[in-house]
């Protein structure tokens, strides 16, 4: 199983496969996402999930405040899809 992600205002779509994360997923189709230690303790990925489902299979990512995740915030660097994505990522704006 995948799952499409779209990051809005920009032309990137692309498809995660099924145990990948959003950020391996970019990176094998190569989509200029930010990030940085890609374990979740940064938090350079941080971004808003619009619509969809995110979830972290090795828990709650630490650079993951409680607060950032009320208000809709995901780290798409160990962020699992568990469905269809549509991502706000400010830093990648093209419009």
């Amino acid at each position: 199983m995948s799952y499409t992600v779209t990051i809005l205002d920009t032309p990137f779509q692309f498809q995660v496969n099924a145990g990948e994360t959003v950020l391996q997923a970019a990176l094998r189709q190569e989509i200029p996402v930010p990030w940085g230690c890609g374990g979740g303790i940064c938090g350079v990925c941080m971004t808003k999930v619009v619509s969809g489902e995110m979830v972290y299979p090795d828990g709650d990512p630490l650079a993951l405040f409680e607060e950032d995740a009320e208000a809709g915030m995901g780290l798409f660097c160990v962020g699992e899809p568990r469905s269809d994505l549509v991502l706000a990522v400010p830093e990648m704006n093209t419009e």
